[in-house]
């Protein structure tokens, strides 16, 4: 990233007016947005948005879990939904937006292979300091777009490496996984090749089901569900 930079710096594609202009230290103003107020309809809007960000939270979990060789079961989901939700409380407290895992991480930790918690955790604690000195946050952001486009080849394509490792342990041979990740896959790239596919929906509906992510997430989650954990015949189970 930092040759990539210094090459955008001779070829013109570096803009360096947001480090010039931002403040050097700063703190959260919990009331930016004014006194709390308790909406049901927006409340109702924010839960459907936090499911999306619970199913995205499951997948990069599962593949954490798969790339560290632990940690890729139940109980370890539950306690990363449980720390998304403190987060998102504590984030939403100071005026800020919900918090969510990122794909992102998961794509870095398999191509550096470095699995501390200490580099986590201090990961964090430079995050804590960028938003407290905003000059270092707008130094970050000031990487041009073509730099972070290339990094980001290589992340996602990883993670998208990563999701085809935690599939493969499904016995697919078994056509009830076969059929749940057909119509998952199907289903959601329906908001990616479509964008108006859903148009005609109530707005309500619209911030599940515009996701691919959620749409994949709950399809795989309700047919799993009916194909394995319902009563059945022996006589349909392949």
């Amino acid at each position: 990233m930092t040759a990539g930079t210094v090459i955008a710096v001779q070829l013109g594609l570096f803009d360096g007016t947001g480090v010039a202009d931002a403040h050097v230290v700063t703190a959260p103003d919990p009331t930016a947005f004014g006194a709390p107020t308790f909406i049901v309809p927006a409340v109702a809007a924010m839960l459907v948005v936090q499911l999306v960000n619970m199913v995205e939270s499951v997948g990069d979990t599962l593949a954490v879990g798969q790339i560290v060789e632990r940690g890729d079961d139940a109980p370890t989901v539950v306690r990363a939904l449980r720390a998304d939700g403190a987060a998102t409380v504590v984030s939403g407290a100071l005026a800020s937006f919900p918090i969510v895992t990122f794909g992102q991480s998961v794509g870095l930790l398999s191509v550096t292979r470095v699995r501390s918690r200490h580099v986590v955790a201090l990961s964090g604690a430079l995050m804590v300091v960028l938003a407290f000195v905003p000059v270092l946050g707008a130094a970050v952001a000031a990487v041009p777009g073509p730099v972070l486009g290339g990094v980001s080849l290589v992340m996602f394509g990883t993670v998208g490496a990563v999701g085809l490792r935690v599939l493969a342990r499904a016995d697919l041979t078994d056509s009830r996984n076969l059929l749940t990740v057909t119509l998952a896959f199907a289903l959601g790239m329906i908001p990616v090749g479509a964008p108006d596919f859903y148009a005609p929906l109530p707005s309500y509906a619209r911030p599940v089901l515009d996701s691919g992510i959620a749409v994949t997430g709950i399809v795989a989650f309700a047919l799993n569900l009916l194909f394995h954990h319902t009563p059945r015949r022996k006589d349909l189970s392949r």
